[in-house]
Order: C-alpha cells, then sequence, then structure tokens
C-alpha cells in the first residue's frame, strides 16, 4: 500500500470534492512517467532550471476550486493542466502536495483539448 503523508492525502480528499476537474487526452497517457530535472532545450530563455513535478493539485480562482494536474516548476513558476480556460493577468491560488498554497498570475494559456489548458504562471509573491 502507499505511503502517503497527510499532505497527499488532504489533496486527493480536496480533488475528490471538487466539481470541476481536468481530464488528460488520450495522447498524454505518458504524463505522470516524466521525473526529475527537465531537458533544456536550445534558445530557451529561461532564468531557472524546470523540474517535472507531475501530480494532482487544487487550484482556487476566485472563491472556485478546480482539479488540475501539474507538470513543472521553477523558482520563477508553475506550468499546470487546468480544465478551464485562464486568461492573463489573472491572479489565482495553487495547492500542491507537500507544500503550501502558492499565490501565482497567469501569463498563457492555450486549450489542448476539452476540459484540459496548458497553463503557465509566475509565481505572485508580493506583487
Amino acid at each position: 500500500m502507499l505511503d502517503l503523508g497527510p499532505e497527499q492525502n488532504l489533496i486527493d480528499v480536496a480533488w475528490d470534492m471538487v466539481e470541476v476537474k481536468t481530464r488528460l487526452p488520450k495522447d498524454m497517457e505518458d504524463f505522470f512517467e516524466q521525473l526529475g530535472l527537465a531537458p533544456h532545450r536550445s534558445g530557451c530563455r529561461r532564468a531557472y532550471q524546470r523540474f517535472f513535478i507531475r501530480g494532482r493539485a487544487i487550484l482556487r480562482c476566485d472563491e472556485t476550486y478546480y482539479g488540475v494536474y501539474s507538470a513543472d516548476a521553477s523558482r520563477g513558476g508553475i506550468r499546470f493542466l487546468s480544465p478551464v480556460e485562464l486568461l492573463p493577468p489573472q491572479r489565482a491560488r495553487i495547492r500542491l502536495p507537500n507544500t503550501k498554497e502558492f499565490q501565482i498570475e497567469i501569463v498563457r494559456c492555450h486549450r489542448i483539448a476539452d476540459n484540459c489548458y496548458d497553463c503557465g504562471a509566475i509565481f505572485a509573491l508580493g506583487r
């Protein structure tokens, strides 16, 4: 049996409670297989190295909660899959397993499939 920490259990409970959840398309079945350091792409202007952090997370926009999937993160921001379109410069809060809740600002969002949008956000600490 999996030995889940209390924070993971909280995410799972919250995930089961939210009504709107991200639905991964069939062609993304290997989504959870990528772990660790994300490969660096040539010509990439990112300031910080990205790490894959694949899993369930909870997104709060205003007073609405969504089940999302975290994809990767760096010191500056996070990429995640959302069930709804989010428009820049919308603010939200995201809770990941084994971490606290982070305030984020959406910088990009594009549709992959029904109920699945690829979103990028910066951490909005003190902004």
